[in-house]
C-alpha cells in the first residue's frame, strides 16, 4: 500500500439507523472504483483462528463512483476572516507585537508563518516566517510585487521573545524590536532592535483573512502533498495597531486567547469584535510567557495561560471531500460496519458503527461496548518512527501494508502517544480522517498480531455465534460519554472490549450506576478505564488526554499543563483522582510487555466455592487455562491487570485464577511507574509478586455482579481454535449465566 493506494473514512464515525453519513474516499490510481457496504465479523486471518466473516448488507447495493485523490494540510493555525485590513490604507504605519516561544527552529523542512494575509493576486499585504534554517524573515508588498527582508535577530529554541514589527507605508521602513526573557536565573534579558529601508512606498492593506501560526493561502484539502507552514512553538498576545500621519494611534486586534478555552473561537477585546478561529486544533490551556508555579491549572487562574502551542503536524479535521453519502436502512441492526471500497489495483475496509434504534420496539439485555475513545487515543500511532523522539524498535517483516501508508502520508495525522515534531506531546486526537490502525485486518507491528479494533472483531464473531446477531446491541464509548446512565438502564449485562483504556467521568459515573442498579458486568480487557479522557459531545470526532505525572507513557506534560482544555479538568490517571478500575471491576493495570504471554491456574478458594461452579461448567478437570492463544501465544499478554484490595478492589472478590499460578510472566514484563516506589526493585515479571494478570468475579449488593479478566489477550485466546477452547469456555459460561440472573 502507498499514498496511491484507496483509503477512506466515514463521518460521522458512528452513526444510526436512517442516518445518511459522508463517506470520503481518495482515489489515485483509477478514475472510477466500487463500494460494498458489510456487517463485520471476525476480521484478522489467522490459521488457528476463525475464519474472516463480513456479511454483506443487501439492503446496500454495490455502487460505482468517480474517484480523486485526496491530501489533508496538517498543521493548526488561528483564523480572523475579517479583521479590518482594507483600514491599513488609510494608515500611516502598523505595527504588529505578540509574545511567542519558537520551540522547532531547524527540521520543520518548511517555511513556518507567525503571521500571515497577503493577497497574491494584488500583490499587497505582509507576512512574518522563519525558513528552514530557523532565520526570521518578512515579507510585504510594495509597488512591483513582494519583497523580502531577513531579518537578523536571531530566536533561540524554547525562549520567549516580545516582537514589536512596526511597518511605515509612506517610508517603506520596517523595524523590529525584539525582547528575549530569560529562560533561568543564571540568563539575563535581553533587548534587540533592528531597522530596514526598502526604498519604495509599502503595500500592506490586505482584502484577504489574517492567520497566526501559518501561512494565510493554503488550501484544504488538495489533489497533492501539501507543505504545512505552520508554526511550531507558543504565540500570546497578538495585537495589531495603526498609527496616522496626525499621530493617532488605533487598535485594529487585540487577541486574548485566554478567553474561550474550552472552545475553538478567539476573542478580539479591542472593541472592534474581529473574532476568529482556530483550525487543526492547536494546543490551549498551556502555559504563557507570565506563567508561574503558583498557578497550577487554568481554570483558577488569574495570569499565566494566555497562550495557544502550534504545531505542524496536527490535524482536527481533514476535510475532505465526500464523495458520497451512505443511506443506512432504518431497520438495519446495530454493529461493526465496513465499507470495502476497491479501484481494481487496491482496496481498503472503511470502518464505522451504527448505534441501536432509541425507537426499536425490543431491546436486547446485553450490549458489547466498543471502546471507539481508545480506537481515537491510538489512531495513526507512530511509535515505530524511529525518526521521532520517542518510538519502539519495530521488526521491519512485522509492518503491514497500512505502516507503509502512514510513513508515506504524514498528512493522515498522529496519535496521543506520538509526540509532535518539535517534541512536545500530543493532548488531542481525532477521528475525522482514515484510522488505518482501525481496519478489521490491522496487524500491530509490535505483536505480530490484532490490536484494539481488528482483534475486538473476535468479541463480535462470539456474541454472533453465543446470541445470535439480534441477541445483543452494539453501542460505543462515544454513546455512552454523551448519553450517560440512562443509556445503560437499557441493558442487565454488559461486555467490554479488549483495551476500554480511555474512559470519562461520565463513563465511569454510567457504569457505576449501572452496577448500582444490579447490572452485570463483564471486563474482558485490560489496562482498561486508565486515562482521564475528556470528550466533547459538541465535537464528538475529538478527544483530549493530558499526561501528567505518573502512568505509563511516552512522554509528560511540564507542570502547569495538567488540566484539560475541553473540560477544566485535572488530568493524568483515573487512579490519580481517586478513581482506580478496581474500585468498580476489581482489577487495576500493573504492568506491560512485548514477549510471550502467561496463562492462568484456578485458585483452590474458587473451585471450593459452589456459588462459583458455573464458570466452570465444561472444564472441571482443567487447573490451567489460556496457555495458548493468537496473540502473544497466551491469555495473559500485552498490558495486564491484577487485583489490589489496597486500590480499592471490593473486599468479596474472589480470585477465580491468576498467572502466578501457571509459571508467571518472564522478565519482558516490566511493573508500570505507579506501581513503584522506593527502593526501585523487583519491577520484572519473575521477580515481582505484582506483576500478574487475575480473574476477579464479586457481586454486589444490588444482586448484580463483576467478571474481569485482566489481559488485553484474554480475546486471542477467546478466538483460539474457531472459539473451542476453556478461554471460550468459561467467557461463554459467565455470559449465559449473566443473561438468566438478567430475566
Amino acid at each position: 500500500m502507498s499514498q496511491d493506494n484507496i483509503i477512506g473514512y466515514v463521518d460521522p464515525l458512528i452513526t444510526s439507523p436512517g442516518a445518511k453519513p459522508a463517506v470520503k474516499v481518495s482515489c489515485s490510481r483509477r478514475d472510477t472504483f466500487t463500494s460494498q457496504v458489510y456487517r463485520l465479523g471476525a476480521g484478522f486471518n489467522h490459521p488457528d483462528g476463525p475464519p474472516v466473516s463480513h456479511r454483506p448488507v443487501e439492503a446496500i447495493p454495490q455502487q460505482t463512483h468517480q474517484g480523486r485523490p485526496q491530501f489533508s494540510r496538517i498543521g493548526s493555525f488561528a483564523r480572523i476572516p475579517s479583521w479590518g485590513g482594507i483600514l491599513l490604507e488609510r494608515a500611516d504605519s502598523v505595527s504588529i507585537s505578540f509574545w511567542c516561544q519558537p520551540t522547532l527552529l531547524q527540521g520543520a523542512k518548511h517555511n513556518q508563518f507567525l503571521f500571515s494575509s497577503t493577497d497574491n493576486s494584488q500583490q499587497t499585504g505582509f507576512e512574518c516566517f522563519l525558513d528552514q534554517a530557523g532565520v526570521l524573515r518578512l515579507r510585504t508588498g510594495v509597488p512591483n510585487g513582494m519583497q523580502e527582508v531577513i531579518l537578523s535577530a536571531n530566536l533561540l529554541r524554547y525562549r520567549w521573545y516580545h516582537l514589536l514589527f512596526s511597518m511605515r507605508s509612506s517610508s517603506g521602513t520596517l523595524t523590529l524590536n525584539s525582547k528575549a526573557k530569560a529562560r533561568d536565573i543564571g540568563e539575563p534579558g535581553e533587548l534587540f532592535e533592528e531597522r530596514h529601508s526598502l526604498e519604495q512606498p509599502l503595500r500592506i492593506a490586505s482584502h484577504v483573512p489574517l492567520t497566526i501560526g501559518s501561512d494565510s493561502h493554503g488550501c484544504r484539502p488538495s489533489t497533492k502533498p501539501i507543505d504545512s507552514g505552520s508554526f511550531n512553538g507558543k504565540i500570546e498576545g497578538f495585537r495589531i495597531e495603526t498609527r496616522s500621519s496626525a499621530g493617532h494611534i488605533d487598535t485594529l486586534l487585540d487577541m486574548d486567547f485566554s478567553l474561550d478555552i474550552p472552545t475553538d473561537k478567539i476573542q478580539d477585546v479591542s472593541g472592534n469584535e474581529h473574532h476568529g478561529e482556530l483550525i487543526n486544533g492547536p494546543s490551549r490551556a498551556v502555559t504563557g510567557h507570565d506563567w508561574h508555579a503558583s498557578q497550577t491549572g487554568w481554570t483558577n487562574a488569574s495570569y499565566g495561560y494566555g497562550a495557544i502551542h502550534f504545531h505542524d503536524d496536527d490535524l482536527d479535521d481533514a476535510q475532505w471531500e465526500t464523495t458520497f453519502q451512505l443511506d443506512v436502512p432504518k431497520d438495519v441492526l446495530s454493529g461493526c460496519y465496513g465499507i470495502l471500497v476497491d479501484d481494481g489495483v487496491s482496496t481498503d475496509f472503511i470502518p464505522f458503527f451504527i448505534r441501536p434504534d432509541p425507537n426499536a420496539s425490543r431491546t436486547p439485555s446485553v450490549a458489547l461496548i466498543i471502546p471507539t475513545l481508545t480506537y481515537a487515543a491510538y489512531a495513526n500511532e507512530h511509535l515505530h518512527d524511529e525518526s521521532r523522539e520517542v518510538h519502539f524498535p519495530g521488526d521491519p517483516d512485522k509492518k503491514d501494508k497500512y505502516f507503509q501508508t502512514l510513513m508515506k502520508r504524514p498528512d493522515l495525522g498522529i496519535s496521543l502517544y506520538d509526540s509532535h515534531n518539535d517534541g512536545s506531546g500530543t493532548i488531542f486526537s481525532s477521528l475525522k480522517r482514515p484510522v488505518l490502525n482501525m481496519r478489521p485486518d490491522y496487524s500491530m507491528w509490535l505483536f505480530d498480531g490484532p490490536r484494539e479494533f481488528s482483534a475486538d472483531l473476535w468479541f463480535v464473531e462470539f456474541l454472533d455465534r453465543e446470541l445470535g446477531p439480534e441477541g445483543y446491541d452494539v453501542i460505543t464509548d462515544h454513546d455512552i460519554s454523551e448519553q450517560g446512565a440512562p443509556l445503560l438502564k437499557k441493558y442487565r449485562v454488559l461486555l467490554s472490549c479488549s483495551h476500554p483504556e480511555y474512559p470519562t467521568y461520565r463513563m465511569l459515573d454510567a457504569y457505576a450506576a449501572f452496577l448500582g442498579n444490579g447490572g452485570h458486568f463483564m471486563y474482558l480487557g485490560g489496562n482498561g478505564y486508565y486515562w482521564v479522557t475528556s470528550h466533547d459531545p459538541g465535537r464528538p470526532h475529538r478527544i483530549e488526554v493530558r499526561r501528567a505525572e505518573a502512568g505509563c507513557r511516552t512522554f509528560g506534560l511540564p507542570p502547569g499543563n495538567w488540566h484539560h482544555s475541553l473540560s477544566g479538568e485535572l488530568g493524568g490517571l483515573w487512579r490519580s483522582r481517586g478513581q482506580p478500575p478496581n474500585k468498580l471491576f476489581g482489577v487495576g493495570s500493573c504492568a506491560m510487555g512485548v514477549g510471550k504471554g502467561a496463562g492462568y491456574g484456578i485458585t483452590d478458594e474458587a473451585r471450593s466455592k459452589k456459588h462459583l461452579s458455573f464458570i466452570f461448567r465444561g472444564i472441571e478437570s482443567d487447573t490451567t487455562i489460556g496457555d495458548f492463544g493468537l496473540v502473544q501465544g497466551a491469555a495473559s499478554g500485552d498490558e495486564i491487570d491484577r487485583m489490589d484490595y489496597g486500590l480499592g478492589t471490593p473486599k468479596n472478590a474472589v480470585m477465580i485464577a491468576t498467572t502466578k499460578l501457571a509459571g508467571g510472566h518472564s522478565d519482558e514484563y516490566m511493573l508500570f511507574n505507579e506501581e513503584t516506589l522506593y527502593p526501585m526493585v523487583n519491577l520484572h515479571g519473575t521477580t515481582s509478586d505484582k506483576i500478574r494478570s487475575d480473574i476477579v468475579y464479586f457481586e454486589t449488593p444490588s444482586e448484580g455482579a463483576v467478571f474481569s479478566v485482566g489481559s488485553i489477550n484474554w480475546v486471542g485466546a477467546l478466538a483460539w481454535k474457531a472459539f473451542d477452547n476453556n478461554i471460550a469456555r468459561i467467557s461463554s459460561n459467565v455470559l449465559h449465566e449473566f443473561v438468566r440472573r438478567s430475566k
